[in-house]
């Protein structure tokens, strides 16, 4: 009986899992192929890349993720909480990303949270992500009621 809860709890959250690995390989890799090591600091402050005219297409592919995983959910209430817990999880992934291209210095994360900017990439990271999952939860419950009225005018 342990060995089903666990399956559950594991299939209620493959989601989330498979949108951490699409944001690690193809939101990332996609910014790191545009930029070819010559990224610097702008992959610490995403939102530098993502409100760019040039690389809107990241935009794009982080909308795109999160939208996949929210309609992919059962209930809309999941999806939009999964969608805020990204936004850590995208910044930390930054800091690996920058580590990996730049040198592996620690010392960026304390003089991270005292600049302006680490805020402006929290907030428009947090918002997107916000803003695409209550989009997608609106989406897929007016499909919901769309499949129910498909189904009545069926049985009639």
């Amino acid at each position: 009986m342990k060995i089903w809860k666990m399956e559950i709890d594991l299939n209620r959250q493959s989601n989330f899992l498979l949108a951490l690995i699409l944001i690690h390989f193809v939101f990332f890799g996609f910014i790191c192929n545009i930029f070819l090591k010559n990224i610097g600091e702008e992959l610490l402050f995403l939102y530098q890349i993502l409100f760019n005219p040039t690389t809107v297409i990241s935009l794009v592919i982080l909308i795109a993720i999160v939208f996949f995983m929210v309609i992919r959910e059962d209930f809309f209430e999941y999806g939009v909480r999964n969608s805020l817990w990204l936004t850590p999880f995208i910044i930390i992934m930054s800091w690996i990303w920058y580590w990996f291209l730049n040198d592996l210095d620690v010392t960026f994360i304390g003089q991270y949270f005292i600049r302006i900017e680490s805020y402006l990439t929290i907030l428009s990271i947090l918002a997107i992500n916000f803003l695409t999952a209550v989009v997608a939860s609106i989406i897929k419950e007016k499909y919901k009621k769309y499949i129910e009225k498909l189904k009545k005018i069926e049985d009639i």
